[in-house]
């Protein structure tokens, strides 16, 4: 059985984006010893390979991590160029101990410790946060004859600009934020572009006068979820009104325990009702070298775009990713691991206030916790 060099720290962090990142601040500020495993070759690795014109759909006062606001004229609504840039200098101002090229391929429990296996070195560890995200995890589905489509078919993930996406009739599947942006982009481009809806959209105002609608959800966070949900489909009702553009994308029925994430801003609605886009049912399936829909039209194109999501990228974990109904990793108090000591999570938690909101608050909450339970198994320790 082969060998591998072996580190030891209090605590191992694994992933080294935005909630990676948070996690280390906070662990540092609190001189808790611990390291960031990160896959790529820099911090926050992935944010520099999604679309060139993502925007975040959060404003930046509630998007910032902890122990740094954005610079004063980053814009309302932080580009992706403008992001990568703050995680970066976040990381290298807050000298986190960020190690890079270094991917977790799985994770076992011996006695009181945890051991995080990599390609080469393991760590050994006291406590494990898991932090790596859902970008790196994109959903693909598995639709009959999908795998011998003869067309360009490919996931949103690999996705850049209109110049690099090959084809003029484009199929995009899904209607989350990246399908409609993606979409639109396209559009604007001149492509003909179809989206298939399967399920239906809530689409919200980018701002409400000049206000980010992220903010008013931030105001009913403290709700339960039902109500929020009923206050998100209004929303999305009273802004389909005051653009005029109520009809034109399926709206979303009655959601169920897991947090949907609406549609923000209304660019698709207004390429939809110019006739720019076409809308399409949910996918059946892939015969020969077409798109079947649900109500058996056919589509036939140049190239294919998944836009159907991401899931929590826990895999990794084994027998240590049980996941809950909505996909992300099965806790209590947020972030701790339902079964199992000394195993946290960040980046699992979505609602009206943004997933980096939470991400903040979280990191926060892990550190306390963690500087908590170190105490304890150190005091455990003595003579």
């Amino acid at each position: 059985m082969r060998s591998f060099p072996m580190k030891t720290t209090d605590v191992v962090v694994v992933g080294g984006g935005p909630g990676g990142l948070a996690v280390s601040q906070q662990l540092t500020a609190c001189n808790i010893p611990h390291v960031v495993l990160e896959r790529g070759d820099h911090p926050a690795w992935m944010w520099d390979h999604v679309y060139d014109s993502l925007r975040l759909h959060t404003g930046k006062h509630l998007s910032s991590l902890p122990g740094m606001s954005f610079p004063s004229n980053t814009s309302l609504f932080p580009t992706r160029s403008e992001f990568t840039a703050y995680l970066h200098y976040y990381a290298e101002k807050s000298k986190l101990p960020v190690h890079t090229g270094i991917e977790a391929t799985g994770l076992r429990r011996e006695k009181e410790s945890w051991f995080v296996e990599t390609s080469g070195t393991h760590y050994r560890a006291r406590i494990v946060v898991v932090a790596t995200g859902i970008m790196s995890s994109p959903f693909l589905p598995a639709f009959t004859g999908m795998e011998v489509y003869g067309g360009q078919l490919f996931h949103s993930t690999e996705y850049r600009r209109p110049e690099t996406c090959p084809g003029q009739s484009i199929l995009v599947i899904g209607i989350g934020n990246s399908a409609a942006e993606i979409a639109s982009e396209l559009a604007a481009s001149g492509r003909e572009v179809t989206v298939s809806v399967r399920s239906g959209a809530a689409v919200i105002p980018r701002t409400i006068a000049g206000i980010p609608s992220q903010y008013f959800g931030w105001g009913i966070s403290w709700l339960p979820g039902s109500v929020q949900r009923q206050v998100v489909q209004s929303t999305a009702r009273l802004g389909g009104l005051l653009h005029r553009r109520q009809a034109t994308l399926p709206r979303k029925g009655d959601a169920g325990p897991c947090q949907d994430v609406p549609v923000v801003g209304h660019t698709i609605v207004n390429h939809i009702t110019a006739g720019r886009i076409k809308l399409r049912p949910g996918i059946a399936d892939f015969p020969e070298d077409t798109v079947r829909f649900n109500d058996r039209s056919a589509w036939q194109g140049d190239t294919v775009v998944l836009a159907t999501g991401y899931r929590s990228a826990i895999e990794w974990m084994g027998e240590y990713g049980a996941r809950d109904g909505c996909g992300f990793a099965l806790r209590k108090d947020r972030v701790r691991s339902a079964h199992h000591d000394g195993l946290y999570f960040v980046g699992h938690n979505y609602d009206g206030r943004g997933g980096l909101y939470n991400i903040r608050i979280d990191a926060k909450r892990i550190a306390r916790q963690v500087a908590r339970n170190l105490r304890k198994m150190k005091v455990g320790e003595s003579p």
